[in-house]
């Protein structure tokens, strides 16, 4: 049987979408709003028992490889044109190589507003 969990992560940052023709192309910020979708087999021993991973473990994966490059950064440092869709896919990239080998990262959603979000998936 697999499980899924899901945990949920918040950074502030600043960019500009050079080649956008509206409001867009001015330095503007955004309260993202990032979820991590995680699948996996729940563990029978060890520290983990009965998870797929520590949520603890998940947020200290995602703080070091993510949010510490992100967080209150000009996102244009890292990006040329760092739209949702471009940075969702990045964000996933970053992820993954650090996930135990048997915990698969299925979805990664990255909102740039309330309404409005890029998402990536495991194909």
């Amino acid at each position: 049987m697999t499980i899924s969990i899901t945990k949920e992560f918040e950074f502030h940052a600043a960019h500009h979408l050079p080649e956008h023709k509206g409001g867009c192309k001015n330095v503007h910020g955004h309260s993202y709003i990032l979820k991590v979708e995680l699948q996996g087999t729940v563990c029978e021993s060890g520290p983990s028992t009965g998870m797929i991973i520590d949520f603890g473990d998940l947020k200290q994966i995602v703080n070091d490889n993510v949010l510490d490059k992100v967080d209150h950064k000009d996102l244009n440092m890292l990006w040329r044109n760092p739209t949702a869709e471009v940075m969702v896919e990045t964000i996933a990239y970053w992820i993954a190589p650090h996930l135990p080998k048997e915990v698969l990262l299925t979805r990664v959603r990255l909102w740039e507003t309330r309404t409005s979000y890029a998402e990536w998936r495991a194909e």
